[in-house]
């Protein structure tokens, strides 16, 4: 009796592990179909992103936006808007004025535009301004680099492209943001900066080589612009 009290208390154990066995398949299949589900999802609001962001930044060219503190502030207000309170900006530069007006007035209706779309802001704001941000850097490095040319050489030193630099971009453009993200990108693929180097230090460099060299590149354009004459 005790015998066959063993063997099915063992029958039964078998079936609890097999359906024990099954449970757990089932959970892992349907965490599997859940995972395929949220990366199918995700994909669609990359892909619904960047095609809107793509096409919106076809329309304008806000390189202001490029600035590292303006990002800060522009997060701030995003991280506002979806908890609905307003956000107050200290610390306000020219082109920090640029870029709240913007936002009001044209990057607000964009966003709302998304929202109609699909998209939903809150907890997306850092991918949102991370899309925007990239592709608006990459606008704007292939924009410039159609309108100054490809002019640092192989044998080029820092020096010789701050020169460059300096001598094909004008005088009141030289540390815009758009401009300043350009340089810093071009001289990076050049070979001439670190990646890590920062864009406060890239204003200070321009600064200091335009100061080093004002009076002679300044000779440079005036005879460019007088063999233009002929």
């Amino acid at each position: 009796m005790l015998k066959a009290m063993k063997e099915k208390f063992n029958q039964k154990r078998n079936v609890w592990a097999q359906e024990t066995a099954q449970r757990i398949e089932e959970y892992a299949e349907q965490q599997r179909l859940a995972s395929l589900r949220y990366m199918k999802k995700q994909e669609e609001i990359n892909q619904l992103l960047h095609q809107e962001i793509e096409k919106y930044l076809y329309t304008i060219h806000p390189s202001f936006l490029l600035n590292p503190d303006v990002v800060r502030a522009l997060h701030n207000r995003l991280i506002a808007r979806s908890q609905g309170r307003f956000s107050v900006s200290l610390h306000v530069t020219s082109e920090m004025r640029l870029a709240l007006d913007f936002y009001n007035t044209d990057l607000s209706v964009f966003i709302r535009l998304l929202e109609k779309k699909g998209f939903q802001l809150k907890g997306n704001e850092e991918r949102f301004l991370t899309a925007l941000l990239n592709k608006l850097s990459e606008n704007n490095y292939r924009m410039y680099i159609e309108r100054y040319g490809d002019f640092v050489q192989s044998h080029h030193t820092l020096q010789d492209a701050m020169y460059q630099y300096l001598e094909r971009v004008e005088d009141y453009n030289k540390i815009d943001s758009g401009r300043l993200d350009f340089l810093h990108k071009y001289l990076v693929n050049k070979g001439l900066l670190s990646s890590d180097f920062s864009r406060k230090k890239m204003k200070r460099l321009v600064k200091s080589f335009d100061k080093m060299y004002a009076d002679e590149y300044k000779i440079s354009k005036l005879e460019k612009r007088m063999q233009e004459i002929g």
